[in-house]
């Protein structure tokens, strides 16, 4: 009998094992699709529907998104959402998919609640049960609204500051166009002194129109500064919306684990009021068993009653057969104690095997349950599992060793690797720039000790060596014991969206440093125009007075002056003249240099006669007051030199003159020819008041004038003109000069040969 025991009990034992490994597999699953569904509700909008597309779950972010609230949307359709800016068509083919058992994937416009619009990244998945018939959908909705619309914003900003580019460069045509117009002015007037008054006239609209261009400019960077102010809000409320999301996922975790907590609950009660009724139905069927026995029993004691009967009728008849049969009566007595001992005993074995066969029952209808049980969840973890793998948006897994166990279908689309290609590679090592490793390396470490992270942007590298952008929000993995294995990330790529913000970013930073550089300008050109004004005030002023007193002299004294007094008079007149004149050349020429429009006709001059001319010419006008001293060491007087003799003249006449008006207490004034390699040089030296070294930086910038020339006259247009026309010949110009001790002004020009070539 005890052998009979070792076979069943080794079978109970084998299920047992079957019972608890089993049990802990479906606990594994049951973690895992947990995980995975609180990550995909943490980072998505997430819905579910029957298979008549009746609304039955909505997540905290689908409420939050849309201004409902769950009771509303239970039971609608999603057509609640439609905005009506897309094709019917559009929603036909999603309808044909999903109805046909395939994943749909596409962008949605849906509305609020409230009527605004939101673009979504959307992802639906059709359940199936163990039949193939289509049980539920699941739609997995990402926010792509913002991006969308960052996208038109940058779109309309880069048309904006392209129309703002026209617009400059048209401003630049205008602003070429007043300086020719004022060279004209200025030509016009050196010719026709008699419209001055008209020619100061239209200065003076000039000026006007040049505030105005001031007051766009400033406008412009009102607008400017508008739009940043704009764009450093809606990165604030950015924050906001994020600081908003994490304390939603925060609450969507805790209210699920609530969830999940009643229903394991009431899971745990449904199976002990199921196994509580099994017992009580095993107890109603031993008892009618107990009731057949006892009936049994019975019958077979009313059997021996009348067996009883009938042995006592004949132990009436046969006492004295009886008496003589005692002992053979007491052994009888004896082998029937013994054969009710052994029917007690094996009734006892019986009613064993019934209760193992029992057991054995409930064990089997347990495991047929726990098998369905499984392969049910089974079934949802593999459409779970199809769903990730199909989602619209990058999602992977690493373990506890940073090394990559889940790659689904848009990992591999935007990166080009392959699920084969990446499992088991250290994701950091292989597939993150190298300036992002550490950061991205902290991000899955700190999920690794339960950390998680949301919103962390980061770059990839693919296949072919591009970089995408991610923005990833990280959570920890855990097992049924709730141990830490790994990582799982729910990503979108921003790639586009982070090209269009720095291409963004580099036009507004280029266009401020044009605004910025035209900004420069324009201060220089007000500083250049207040010293113009009072400049010209001052030049203009002395020799039209004197002008004006010679001519009032001439008309009033007309008949009591001589001839000769009044040729003297004349002759102040045309010398002052002449003065205004040179002043409005030296206008034009700094005009035309800013503008870019001094022109030049180099040809071959002799060194010796240039310089001996203009040597000449300037000794005669200073009434020889100094000695301008010549010094050829090279003999280079009978070399030539290729030069606009025109610019030439001005540049060797202004040094000369300024060497001269800048020493009255010395006596010579010292030009001396030499050369190098590629240049004739030219120097002009002067023992005169010199020159600050604070100031050697501004003597070339028009009418800028040391603070040390006291009450000697200037226009400090000179040693400008001088520059302008030096950079047009294409030479250098290098100054030394100390103060109180005179200057040296070296001119560098090159060779025939070298400027021929």
């Amino acid at each position: 009998m005890a052998k009979q025991l070792i076979i069943p009990n080794k079978i109970l034992s084998v299920q047992d094992k079957r019972k608890d490994g089993r049990t802990n597999e479906l606990a594994s699953i049951k973690v895992e699709l947990e995980q995975q569904i609180m990550c995909l509700n943490k980072a998505a909008i997430v819905s579910e529907t029957d298979a008549n597309f009746k609304i039955t779950v909505v997540n905290d972010n689908f409420c939050e998104r849309y201004g409902y609230h769950r009771e509303e949307l239970m039971g609608q359709n999603h057509r609640i959402l439609k905005s009506g800016k897309q094709p019917d068509v559009f929603f036909t083919d999603m309808i044909s998919t999903i109805s046909s058992g395939e994943v749909f994937k596409g962008k949605v416009l849906n509305k609020h609640k409230g009527g605004q619009l939101y673009w979504m990244d959307i992802t639906i998945m059709p359940f199936k049960d163990l039949n193939g018939k289509i049980i539920k959908y699941v739609a997995i909705m990402f926010d792509i609204n913002s991006q969308t619309v960052q996208k038109d914003i940058l779109l309309k900003q880069t048309e904006q500051l392209a129309i703002a580019n026209t617009e400059l460069a048209f401003q630049n045509k205008e602003k070429e166009k007043r300086a020719d117009e004022l060279a004209l002015a200025n030509t016009e007037l050196a010719f026709q002194n008699k419209e001055k008054e008209k020619r100061a006239d239209e200065l003076a609209l000039a000026n006007t129109e040049l505030a105005f261009q001031n007051e766009e400019k400033e406008k412009r960077a009102d607008e400017l500064a508008l739009a940043n102010t704009e764009l450093a809000f809606q990165n604030r409320e950015k924050e906001k919306r994020a600081d908003e999301l994490i304390l939603a996922n925060t609450e969507l975790a805790f209210q699920n684990k609530e969830k999940e907590k009643r229903a394991d609950e009431l899971a745990i009660a449904n199976r002990e009021l199921s196994f509580q009724n099994k017992e009580k139905d095993n107890r109603a069927i031993e008892l009618l068993l107990a009731n057949e026995e006892k009936e049994k029993r019975a019958e077979e004691l009313d059997f021996q009653n009348k067996e009883k009967q009938k042995r006592a009728e004949e132990l009436v008849l046969a006492n004295k057969e009886l008496a003589f049969q005692n002992k053979e009566k007491v052994k009888r007595a004896d082998e029937l104690v013994i054969a009710n001992k052994e029917l007690e005993f094996q009734n006892k074995e019986k009613q064993k095997r019934a209760e193992e066969l029992v057991l054995a029952n409930k064990e089997l209808a347990f495991q047929t349950e726990l098998d369905g049980y499984r392969s049910e969840m089974e079934s949802v973890a593999k459409d779970l599992t199809l769903l990730i793998d199909t989602a619209n948006a990058p999602i992977f897994g690493i373990d506890s060793q940073s090394l990559v166990n889940e790659w689904n279908q848009t990992s591999e689309k935007i990166t080009g690797f392959t699920k084969d290609e990446v499992l088991g590679k250290d994701l950091v090592q292989n597939y993150i720039t190298e300036g992002y490793k550490k950061s991205v390396k902290k991000v899955l470490d700190d999920a690794l000790l339960g950390i998680e992270t949301a919103n962390y942007e980061f770059p990839l590298f693919t296949k072919d060596g591009r970089r995408v952008m991610v923005l990833l929000n990280s959570s920890t993995r855990r097992d049924a014991k709730g141990e830490i294995t790994g990582v799982l990330g729910v990503g979108q790529d921003i790639t586009e969206l982070v090209g269009y913000r720095d291409a963004l970013e580099d036009q507004v930073n280029k266009r401020t440093i044009k605004l910025n550089e035209a900004l420069e300008k324009q201060k220089g050109l007000n500083i250049l125009k207040s010293r113009f004004v009072s400049t010209a005030s001052h030049e203009f002023r002395t020799p039209l007075s004197s002008i004006n007193f010679a001519a009032g002299s001439v008309k009033k004294y007309w008949s009591k002056m001589g001839p000769e007094m009044i040729k003297k008079k004349l002759n102040k007149i045309e010398d002052q003249v002449l003065h205004m004149t040179k002043l409005l050349d030296d206008i034009l020429i700094i005009g035309q240099g800013e503008a870019g429009k001094i022109k030049q006709t180099p040809a071959p001059v002799n060194l010796g006669e240039f310089i001996s001319e203009i040597i000449e010419e300037v000794y005669s006008s200073i009434n020889k007051s100094h000695e301008i001293i010549l010094i050829d060491r090279e003999d280079l007087k009978k070399t030539d030199v290729f030069i606009d003799e025109k610019l030439g003249r001005n540049v060797f006449i202004n040094l000369l003159s300024n060497a001269v008006k800048y020493s009255p207490n010395a006596q010579k004034v010292i030009v001396e020819l030499s050369s190098e390699k590629d240049y004739t040089i030219i120097s002009v030296t002067d023992f005169g008041i010199g020159i600050s070294a604070s100031e050697l930086k501004t003597i070339f910038e028009p009418f800028s004038r040391g603070e040390n020339v006291d009450l000697i006259q200037g226009t400090g247009l000179g040693l400008a003109i001088v520059k302008e026309a030096i950079d047009v010949i294409g030479g250098k110009i290098i100054v030394n000069s100390t103060v109180g001790n005179g200057s040296s002004f070296i001119i560098k020009i090159l060779n025939t040969s070298k400027t021929c070539t």
